[in-house]
């Protein structure tokens, strides 16, 4: 009786999962409305997956759980009656109800305790007031017929706002991006995302709204990986580098079409899979010393298929959905911006992983890999549906086609191929990635020397010469001028 007692956070988990994988497949076709309060759709159920299925992770990973298993069983159930609901009101007191049950754990008002719960504030009242002027002109019901008239730049704004605040840490310190201090949070971020996505099915954003959250999006990805990889924490790195991905779904839920749904679908998911990763590695201290040679070695195998330098992992299929998306919206600068920051996030990956590889860091890895292997089937299952029930809202340019078992394919509004997967362009593509991540890693972290003229820097050294020439990746000003002389 006892170990059933303790096992039954584990066991309400699993359940919760299995649940939202039975509502996924009832409303794979149809959208179930049960008035006053029950809508059932797709979308709806993809979240609570992702809600369940990462708190499930959670549990057989990290034991104990350093917040209590049952706030965070409580978060989800929460999050599942938003996801679940028509009601605009409920969805707002849903929230609220989550972000209390996350920080009730933080009593002590501390400067580092009030950074970590201001975010979370500002995203409810935010919410509040978007979800609220909905249901104050005349969209109690978010599938009510005249709802899609309540939806303009106002309600946007305060959305794409509650969206933004939680999924973007306010500075690269510790206690705002480790999971190690509260990974129930992190690993339920993903959430705030779903108030956005649901306002497609109100009616089709205009240019405007897209090309905001675009910007964001992009920017987000952009400095995300720029500070991951000037990070010398090791945890401030592997957080942003997490992070990264939301900023990635956030660009492709911009992109108002179902390759970029697809892409933020698919991104939410390796989001997943890495913050349960970095809760179960949570406690190790990074590399001391590294080997002599950096190499594709056991030892560091399960680093490089979470870092998105190698073809056919998740973390690489998600990047490739999002440049297939904006190249066949015409976005061809978040394309660019998207593989650039995949190259820097991997390299703040491999180049200081974790000194023990704990088993679920190895299972990560493999799940990783089985992930984008199975990228084809994740996408027509778990994905697609979705795309189907919001195509009301989406715009034309950028559709996906999915080949089970032998590939993903995005096209224009023309329905001309853009990007496949795997192709021979796409395998260059990867290779090209892959060679640089691992050419540079092999200037930047190169084999160590006991002679004291051996004349190769090492990568604190090259990183600090950056710093120094560049001033906006954070240098110290006070040393440019010994710089200068030299």
């Amino acid at each position: 009786m006892a170990r059933l007692r303790s096992h039954a956070p584990l066991i309400i988990a699993v359940a919760g999962t299995l649940g939202a994988l039975v509502l996924l497949w009832l409303t794979r076709r149809q959208t179930l409305a049960m008035p006053p309060v029950f809508y059932f759709d797709a979308p709806g159920a993809f979240f609570a997956l992702l809600a369940w299925g990462g708190s499930a992770l959670l549990l057989l990973v990290r034991k104990p759980v350093q917040q209590p298993a049952w706030r965070m069983l409580g978060a989800a159930l929460f999050l599942t009656c938003a996801f679940v609901t028509a009601l605009t009101p409920l969805v707002i007191v849903a929230y609220l109800a989550m972000t209390l049950l996350m920080t009730g754990t933080i009593r002590r008002r501390t400067r580092a305790a009030l950074r970590r719960v201001t975010p979370l504030v500002l995203a409810v009242a935010a919410l509040a007031l978007g979800y609220g002027a909905l249901a104050l002109r005349g969209a109690l019901r978010i599938d009510a017929p005249q709802a899609g008239a309540a939806l303009d730049s106002f309600v946007f704004w305060f959305v794409l706002l509650a969206t933004s605040t939680p999924l973007m840490p306010l500075t690269a310190t510790r206690p705002d991006i480790a999971v190690s201090r509260g990974a129930a949070t992190h690993v339920l971020t993903f959430a705030w995302l779903y108030p956005l996505v649901r306002l497609y099915t109100l009616g089709p954003w205009n240019e405007g709204w897209s090309f905001a959250t675009l910007v964001l999006g992009g920017g987000a990805m952009v400095w995300m990986s720029l500070t991951a990889f000037t990070a010398r924490d090791h945890v401030v790195r592997s957080g942003y580098a997490r992070h990264r991905f939301l900023a990635v779904a956030l660009a492709g839920t911009g992109l108002s079409s179902g390759a970029g749904l697809a892409a933020t679908g698919y991104a939410l998911l390796v989001y997943v899979l890495l913050a349960v990763t970095d809760a179960g590695q949570a406690g190790t201290d990074p590399v001391a010393e590294q080997d002599d040679s950096v190499s594709f070695l056991p030892s560091t195998l399960p680093t490089w298929l979470l870092s998105g330098a190698i073809p056919l992992t998740a973390p690489f299929i998600a990047t490739w959905m999002l440049v297939g998306a904006a190249a066949a919206g015409g976005i061809s600068l978040l394309a660019a911006a998207a593989w650039f920051t995949a190259l820097l996030a991997a390299l703040s990956i491999v180049l200081e992983p974790p000194c023990a590889m704990s088993r679920t860091w190895w299972l990560a890895g493999v799940a990783s890999l089985a992930l984008g292997i199975a990228a084809p089937l994740v996408v027509r299952i778990l994905i697609q549906p979705s795309i189907e029930q919001l195509q009301g809202g989406l715009s034309v340019y950028g559709d996906v086609n999915v080949w089970p078992w032998v590939g993903l394919a995005t096209g224009d509004s023309a329905r001309t191929g853009v990007t496949a997967l795997p192709t021979i362009g796409a395998a260059g593509l990867m290779l090209v990635l892959s060679a640089m991540v691992y050419l540079l890693v092999r200037l930047l972290q190169p084999p160590v020397s006991t002679g004291p003229a051996s004349g190769v820097p090492a990568r604190e050294n090259v990183l600090d010469e950056l710093r120094r020439t560049v001033p906006w990746l954070g240098g110290d000003t006070a040393r440019a001028p010994d710089h200068d002389d030299r």
